[in-house]
């Protein structure tokens, strides 16, 4: 008497691995995009969040002037998302990111960032502004009309930490 071994066949197995891989590949494609959105959201709330804590700075400063250096940062109580910050280049090494410069007198300042999701933005005087220019701490003093070279680093990818103005 014949008996058929039951079973599946090679080729019903790879109909079914291909269509796991055609899901998997559909789920990870949503998945990073929702991530870079979340990431792009949390720093221009970060840039929102620190706009006010600008204004109320220098409302409160007995100078009348945004916050001239990395002290007057910290006392500026300032706290940002810091894992979505593109601390990262394009060949995986460390660079900075999150700046902050201010005009020589003190009325103007901006701050300049790179989202893990890959959108650059800049605060200046308040307004948030997203921008297709990379960020780097001279651009941010151009916004400020600071002079170069006076900016402030958030994140320090000679040591790879974030300063305490951040935390």
């Amino acid at each position: 008497m014949y008996r058929k071994n039951s079973g599946f066949t090679i080729v019903e197995l790879l109909i079914v691995v291909v269509v796991i891989g055609i899901l998997a590949a559909i789920v990870i494609v949503a998945y990073n995009g929702i991530t870079n959105s979340a990431n792009n959201s949390a720093v221009k709330s970060d840039f929102a969040t620190l706009a006010k804590k600008m204004e109320l700075y220098k409302t409160s400063s007995s100078s009348g002037q945004y916050p001239m250096d990395a002290t007057q940062l910290n006392d500026a109580n300032f706290k940002v998302s810091q894992g979505s910050y593109a601390i990262v280049n394009g060949s995986g090494n460390p660079r900075n990111n999150l700046y902050y410069c201010h005009s020589n007198d003190g009325l103007h300042y901006a701050f300049g960032a790179e989202s893990k999701g890959g959108l650059f933005y800049y605060v200046v005087d308040g307004q948030v502004e997203e921008t297709t220019s990379n960020i780097s701490g001279d651009s941010t003093c151009s916004q400020a009309g600071g002079p170069s070279g006076t900016w402030e680093r958030g994140y320090d990818s000679a040591s790879e930490t974030w300063r305490t103005w951040t935390e």
